[in-house]
């Protein structure tokens, strides 16, 4: 086992030191004259390169794939040099380096998942704001532009809309340009509101039953959500409550009663 711990170790460091080591000056500046039509070779990656992105986590996807090679080996290490003391064999050892492998690219994807989740929700209070303001008599367009401008309470969709108001003050088309940015970063409920406002408005009906129609969709589903959110609550609350209760009614009264019952038997 030392034979083997030894060699993962060495493993480890060399492939750390491949993974982290950068792309020559010569590979970069082909990639970027390559053909359009060639076909490139694909690279092998654990996680997509938007969940990377929009994790937060600030990391480009060679890096990433470093660390994935580091905690899987890293972890493999560790669960050899405890089968020093313990039997646990080679194939724990193999199993541990796999979800040590395996553990970054779950922990990105949530990140990505829970971010695109408040981004979502953040969206439907975008929507509140501005049917607010077409009922007062701004133009959509207008309403969003200024909306968008203003932090939402989520980086991602913040980040969305400002790209799409950088493109506008450019004088590309505003609706248009937020549905493609909102489609880029996997914005669905973003994405169709306006591309709603974009059709309304190319077939010149009104844009505000429009909005409150997707106003009353987005409080549909907020309330669909909260009340799943409340239907698990009473299992949870179950679960604590059996694990703080479980444990001392064992042992004040399952263990004695055994205890007690021993007694009698052996008076």
């Amino acid at each position: 086992m030392i034979a083997l711990g030894a060699t993962v170790a060495a493993v480890a460091v060399a492939s750390l030191v491949l993974a982290l080591r950068p792309s020559s000056p010569v590979a970069r500046r082909l990639r970027l004259v390559a053909p359009i039509g060639v076909a490139r070779a694909p690279r092998w990656r654990g996680v997509a390169a938007i969940d990377l992105r929009q994790s937060g986590i600030g990391v480009d996807p060679e890096r990433f794939l470093g660390i994935k090679i580091a905690s899987g080996l890293a972890v493999a290490l560790g669960v050899a040099v405890t089968s020093l003391v313990a039997p646990l064999g080679p194939a724990i050892v193999a199993l541990a380096g796999y979800a040590g492998f395996v553990a970054p690219s779950m922990v990105v994807e949530r990140r990505a998942a829970t971010r695109r989740a408040e981004a979502e929700r953040a969206g439907a209070v975008l929507v509140e704001r501005v049917e607010a303001l077409v009922a007062a008599g701004r133009p959509p367009e207008t309403a969003l532009a200024l909306l968008m401008r203003r932090a939402s309470g989520a980086a991602l969709l913040d980040r969305c809309l400002r790209g799409a108001h950088d493109s506008y003050s450019l004088g590309a088309p505003l609706f248009r340009t937020l549905a493609a940015r909102a489609r880029e970063e996997r914005l669905a409920t973003l994405a169709s509101f306006a591309e709603d406002l974009e059709r309304a408005r190319d077939l010149g009906t009104g844009s505000l039953g429009v909005i409150r129609e997707r106003r009353e969709s987005s409080r549909a589903a907020e309330r669909a959500r909260s009340l799943e959110a409340a239907s698990q609550v009473e299992g949870k609350l179950m679960l604590v409550l059996v694990l703080c209760y479980l444990p001392a009614l064992i042992l004040l009264v399952v263990v004695p009663l055994f205890v007690g019952l021993l007694e009698g038997l052996f008076a």
